[in-house]
């Protein structure tokens, strides 16, 4: 088959929790790039968070990141489209989250700024909560507001499954906001326009590239817009069951590398 961009997720899909990306799997997407094919981490991470085995790989020129909120270009130094979530509203939102006893934080401008004071209940779920102690504010929303900061993503962490539905339920159709989720404890928000399906439209309009020639993998619920975007969409066998559902191919779990399986044998024909 044909491919000229392959467009993937990282954590659960290149990079298994907790651990680093096989050396299979980089050396697999070294190949097709040094065959032309653009390779593009489609991430919720900020584009300063992407692990350093990934962006350390010198071929990989466009990065998706904050769920298709920046699209940068990293031979050219800049961000080539952008769609954020004005202050005012942003801040809004952090406001009415804070009753909910849940952690929230703010993805700004390629770094994560958070609240001051952490909740015990991170720990259960996070075991490196490094992320959580950067750029700490004792009034977020006020912080943002005040410097008219607009935002990438809001994330959220949430500590049970009833609280994450009654989230769901208040804001999952508010005007302007798309809510998706990477994981069965967080819950993310992005400007309704800013997703990784839209992202990685815009990304293949800009090169010229159809969608017919695009392979994209994930395995989560962020990814549900990309993988009904792209040509050919593959999940690892660790994806939720509704991304199963959405893909062509279910291929090996992220820590068995199955995406690179995949790619050699159907892309890369060795």
């Amino acid at each position: 088959m044909q491919i000229r961009l392959i467009a993937t997720d990282l954590d659960g899909t290149l990079v298994p929790a907790g651990g680093s990306t096989p050396e299979r799997v980089l050396l697999t997407l070294e190949e097709a790039m040094r065959r032309g094919i653009l390779v593009v981490p489609a991430t919720g991470r900020t584009l300063t968070s992407i692990p350093p085995e990934i962006s350390g790989l010198s071929g990989i020129r466009y990065i998706i990141s904050s769920n298709g909120a920046a699209i940068t270009d990293r031979k050219e130094r800049r961000r080539i489209h952008e769609t954020l979530i004005p202050a005012p509203a942003a801040a809004e939102i952090l406001r009415r989250l804070s009753v909910y006893g849940v952690y929230s934080c703010a993805y700004i401008h390629d770094t994560v700024y958070n609240w001051s004071e952490l909740p015990s209940f991170l720990s259960n779920y996070y075991k490196n909560l490094e992320h959580f102690h950067k750029n700490g504010k004792k009034d977020l929303p006020s912080y943002i507001e005040e410097n008219g900061l607009d935002v990438e993503k809001l994330f959220v962490a949430v500590g049970d499954p009833d609280t994450r539905n009654m989230i769901r339920q208040e804001f999952g159709d508010l005007p302007g906001l798309h809510l998706t989720s990477s994981s069965s404890y967080n819950l993310e928000f992005n400007r309704c326009d800013a997703d990784k399906g839209k992202a990685l439209r815009w990304l293949c309009d800009y090169l010229e590239i159809p969608m017919n020639q695009v392979l994209a993998m994930g395995d989560n619920e962020n990814d549900h817009t990309m993988l009904q975007t792209a040509g050919i969409t593959i999940a690892p066998e660790n994806a939720s069951d509704e991304t199963k559902l959405l893909v062509s191919q279910v291929v090996a779990a992220c820590r068995e590398g199955g995406t690179a399986d995949f790619i050699r044998k159907w892309i890369l024909d060795v």
